[in-house]
């Protein structure tokens, strides 16, 4: 299950899953290097990081920005 880290407050991690809907879990879980936005794999007993996803989603968020600043530079 691929998960995306929202955000980590006092030892909580909130979590969205693929579905949109959200859990959280102890921070002290997850593999260190965790940041808002990372991407997660849980494969039903660990949580590792996809970097290759988390770099790809990235890209892709880079891009809408880029766009939205294009069209709003024009109007």
């Amino acid at each position: 299950m691929k998960l995306i880290v929202d955000r980590i407050e006092e030892g909580t991690a909130v979590l969205e899953k693929e579905d949109l809907t959200h859990i959280t879990v102890p921070a002290q879980i997850l593999p260190q290097g965790v940041k808002e936005g990372s991407v997660l794999i849980f494969d039903g007993v660990n949580y590792n990081i996809d970097a290759e996803a988390e770099s790809e989603r990235r890209k892709a968020m880079l891009r809408k920005q880029n766009l939205l600043f294009k069209r709003t530079k024009k109007e």
